[in-house]
């Protein structure tokens, strides 16, 4: 048998070559590649530790470190599966192999999936399971094919043959050593030569050419010696000893049987000892020495059960049952037969079964069981017959399909005989169609130059229409940039007057000349304006809500003679300073009240009548009010600069003035008249203007409004932070909020309106607090710590939480606000607090009372009290330990911390009304996340410069 060959070739071209390639492949002029070569000297160390236990555990070792990537734990468990398949420990290499399959397969390693195909493909021929391993070899093999790697090709061709040798399909191991050899002729070595021819010469002894076979391992034995490979010369000495037993020379054969037996027994493989065992047994039965046969045969057991070689096995207990029977032991013999037959139907081994059916009935004969016997015989042959016929068909099939064949080339022949005689037939008429398609192709080319003359025509003058096109485009996008860009330079247009109002009015506050009866009224127009500079900016950074007319418009009642008050107060000191008169006239019945958008309404007034102060150097500005057939009739006339007609088609266009003139005259952004003209169709107004240039302009606005009766006028005003309403809720509320100081402000905020305050500092927290309390209201900051807003908000759902979650932010733009309420925010909640919107957003969810006082100055304000004082100053110290957090980050490069670092002291400081950190902080923020890093440094240096201000602010104060 040639079985203990077959496994070393195999072992040799599947396991050593990759080792070598790979070897090879690796480059240490990189740290990646030099990790790995470490590794590989790390496992070469291992590979040659003699004691197998200590090489196990070793590896094991390896294993067990946390560093190593997947890729590098593939590698240690190859070589670890390489390392026990050679210490002959097959079932324990096989498990270790299909371990490393499983990491092949999550890495998407196809060469790694293909060599351990192939390894697994050798383990289970070694232990006999040949259908398996065919199983493999082909999975490896197809990926070769792929990749078009004819060498490995080849070696698995090889391992192929070998498998269907075993299992005594001799064509099909001849058609892949047929396969096989062209490719080693031309990419393989001297050495994959011989060892093919080699294999070869094995399949010639089971087709009975001994002479043959003889021959061709004398000359690999040659080869071999010259090589001095020892293990392979073992395997010659194997095979040809077979050889020699089947040609019936009994000296020879048993000479180079003990040379492989001898040489396996020093070197200890036991795997190979148990092959050498059947051969020996095998040899000796065949000569009648049983005794010898006996003891190799047991022998082979031995080893075959403790490596698992079960195809050994069934060999030696079919040679212990042949001594058996020749010995009149039959029952033995009965015994050891049922045994082979088990082990060989396992293996596949036909020519083995038919052994053991022949000798099985021969041992029923002799023990007068000649039923059974017959039985027996009957049951091989027709086995035998079935095998024959079975042979005979598929050579029928093959014969019947070269008939076929030979019939259809015969038609085909015959068929291009026929075609043939149809193109002479032909030929004539096809000369006279060319004559005629030459003359219709010149006739054409004709026609197709004339055409491709008018065409050239027509592409330059559809090219030069193009260009002018192209030219008046780029002429309309410079315009569009140049108007853009004096729009950036000119932003402050929207947002000067109202600023003055509230820069005039804290200046009065602040020196002490306003009288204690006005200093109300100074509250009011601060905090009207303030909140309509929020607004204004909001739109201003939002200028594609605008014009998609996103705006939704918010009516409420609104008495008009305190509107226009407020109009004529925040115009008439501007109008006076530059020596105009700024008057009012309303023709209105008294305490008129309206509903009506009161914020946009304003918006609309204030861009009117600033523009008119702005363009009018002397005489007058003037706002006359009126009621008509329910239509709000406001006129703003000025006796300023004009405009030409021209100028009057375009003046409600975005970005646009009378001319750049005016935009360096009077400043402005062209953005105010756009505006009003887009809130106009949004209230459903109408807009129109008559001027002439030098006399003045009229601008006349008609809104359509409903009037609305109510007992008090004041009832009719928008509430704010200092309301004739106060507030008292009942209910519990959780705050979940990073920053102290922000805690204990929203604390403080919230328990004057009569709420009980818990506070928490991160997602995780409020968690754990609502497991164990009831609540009412949670207001959850977005970013924060441990768990984020968002990611405690999605766990709260699903564990049934049906309170209002209300997200508590700083980024209250409109994509965002979109975003809370898709995720399952009740609503939001923007920072800084605004008491109109906290109180509005609470009466919606608590039961409350309101109670009217008298509208006096308020003494305790959000940040007007000692309280919050002492928070703000507590703010400021905690800033200069943010900024020192933000600076270590800074240094460490670890750019999403220093990020959240500065959201986190954004928020608080909006909280405190710090407006200018509160800004530096959200640029710095801005430039980390879109990794703008050249505006880092001046960024972060201002954030610095703006700390230590409000500490020395904060330490001259105290």
């Amino acid at each position: 048998m040639t079985l203990s060959l077959r496994l070393f070739l195999c072992a040799f071209l599947v396991l050593v070559l990759p080792q070598v390639i790979a070897f090879e492949e690796q480059q240490p002029s990189n740290p990646q590649s030099s990790q790995q070569s470490s590794l590989a000297q790390q496992l070469a160390r291992i590979a040659a530790e003699k004691n197998v236990q200590q090489g196990l555990e070793k590896y094991q070792s390896l294993l067990n470190q946390g560093d190593l990537s997947d890729a590098e734990r593939l590698e240690v468990m190859r070589s670890k599966a390489l390392y026990t398949f050679q210490s002959d420990e097959l079932q324990q290499a096989i498990v270790i192999y299909g371990q490393a399959k499983i990491i092949a397969e999550a890495l998407n390693d196809q060469r790694q999936l293909a060599e351990i195909e192939k390894m697994l493909g050798v383990m289970r021929y070694f232990r006999g399971d040949n259908q398996q391993a065919l199983s493999h070899y082909k999975q490896s093999l197809l990926y070769y094919v792929t990749q078009g790697e004819a060498l490995q090709q080849a070696h698995l061709l090889n391992n192929i043959a070998l498998a269907n040798a075993a299992m005594g399909n001799y064509e099909v191991a001849l058609n892949a050593y047929e396969q096989a050899e062209p490719l080693y002729s031309l990419y393989g070595s001297t050495g994959d030569q011989i060892d093919v021819r080699f294999n070869i010469a094995g399949l010639y002894v089971h087709l009975f050419r001994y002479d043959v076979a003889i021959e061709s391992f004398l000359e690999v034995k040659k080869y071999r010696e010259q090589t001095q490979d020892l293990d392979g010369l073992a395997l010659v000495h194997s095979d040809l000893g077979i050889a020699y037993k089947y040609a019936g020379n009994f000296e020879l054969a048993e000479k180079f049987q003990l040379l492989a037996f001898h040489y396996y027994q020093e070197q200890q493989l036991g795997y190979h000892l148990a092959t050498q065992g059947v051969n020996l047994a095998g040899l000796y039965n065949q000569f009648e020495q049983f005794d010898k046969t006996r003891f190799y045969a047991e022998l082979a057991v031995e080893y075959g059960t403790k490596h698992e070689h079960y195809g050994a096995l069934a060999a030696s207990y079919y040679e212990l049952a042949v001594a058996d029977y020749v010995s009149s032991a039959h029952d033995k013999a009965c015994v050891n037969l049922d045994k082979a037959k088990a082990l060989a139907i396992k293996v596949a081994d036909q020519d083995l079964l038919d052994d053991i059916s022949q000798l099985r009935a021969l041992t029923h004969a002799a023990t007068g069981k000649y039923i059974l016997a017959l039985q027996e015989q009957s049951a091989f042959t027709q086995e035998i017959d079935q095998r024959s016929n079975q042979e005979m068909n598929e050579k029928l099939a093959e014969f019947e399909t070269q008939q076929l064949k030979q019939r259809i080339s015969h038609l085909e022949a015959q068929e291009k005989l026929s075609q043939l005689e149809f193109d002479k037939a032909n030929q004539a008429r096809n000369f006279i169609v060319f004559i005629l398609i030459f003359i219709t192709v010149i006739l054409l080319l004709l026609m197709q130059k004339k055409r491709s003359k008018q065409a050239k025509l027509e592409l330059e003058s559809m090219v030069n229409s193009r260009t002018e096109e192209l030219l008046e485009t780029t002429r309309k996008l410079e315009d569009a940039n140049r108007i853009k860009n004096q729009f950036l330079a000119n932003v402050t247009h929207e947002i000067r007057t109202p600023l003055s109002v509230v820069i005039g009015n804290t200046e009065a506050l602040l020196n002490n000349e306003v009288q204690a009866q006005e200093q109300y009224r100074c509250y009011q127009h601060l905090h009207s304006n303030s909140l309509y500079l929020l607004e204004i900016v909001n739109d201003i950074l939002d200028l594609s809500k605008i014009e998609a007319n996103q705006i939704q418009l918010s009516p409420k009642p609104i008495e008009l003679g305190t509107l226009f008050g407020e109009l004529n107060a925040m115009f008439e000191e501007q109008a006076r300073n530059k020596g105009l008169v700024f008057q009012v006239n309303l023709n209105l019945p008294e305490k008129k009240i309206i509903n009506i958008d009161a914020m946009r309404f304003n918006q609309i007034l204030i861009n009117l009548c600033s523009n008119a102060v702005k363009f009018t150097s002397h005489g007058n500005v003037t706002v006359d009010v009126s009621l008509l057939d329910n239509q709000l009739i406001i006129k703003v006339s000025d006796t300023g600069i004009g405009m030409d007609s021209v100028q009057v088609e375009q003046v409600f266009g975005c970005f646009v003035q009378g001319d750049n003139s005016i935009s360096r005259r009077f400043g402005g952004s062209g953005l105010g008249l756009y505006l009003v003209s887009n809130l106009c169709k949004l209230m459903g107004a109408t807009i129109d203007v008559s001027s002439k240039p030098g006399q003045g302009s009229i601008f006349s606005v008609a809104i359509p409004v409903s009037s609305t009766k109510h007992d008090d006028p004041s009832q009719a005003m928008t509430a704010s932070i200092h309301t004739q309403t106060a507030y008292q809720f009942s209910g519990r509320v959780l705050v979940a909020e990073d920053h102290p100081e922000n805690r204990a402000l929203i604390r403080l905020y919230l328990q004057r309106l009569g709420l009980t305050v818990e506070t928490v500092a991160d997602g995780q927290q409020a968690l754990h607090w609502l497991q164990e309390h009831e609540v009412d209201v949670v207001l959850m900051d977005i970013q924060m710590p441990n768990l984020d807003g968002f990611s405690a908000l999605t766990r709260l759902i699903k564990s049934g939480f049906d309170k209002p979650v209300f997200a508590f932010t700083a980024n209250a733009m409109a994509h965002e606000i979109e975003h809370y309420l898709n995720v399952g925010f009740t609503g939001y909640i923007e920072k800084p607090l605004n008491r109109e919107n906290i109180v509005e957003t609470l009466k919606q969810h608590l039961p409350f009372e309101a109670e009217h006082v008298a509208p006096t100055v308020p003494k305790e304000t959000v940040n007007q009290d000692d309280q919050v004082e002492i928070l703000a100053t507590s703010f400021i110290v905690s800033a200069k330990g943010d900024l020192s957090a933000i600076c270590r980050a800074d240094e460490a490069q670890d750019w999403l911390y220093m990020s959240e670092l500065c959201h986190k002291l954004s928020g608080a400081a909006q909280m405190f009304n710090f407006s200018k950190l509160a800004d530096i902080s959200r640029q710095l923020e801005l430039c980390l996340l879109n990794r703008r890093f050249d505006q880092k440094r001046a960024l972060l240096l201002a954030l610095k410069m703006e700390v230590v201000k409000l500490n020395e602010t904060s330490s001259a104060e105290s």
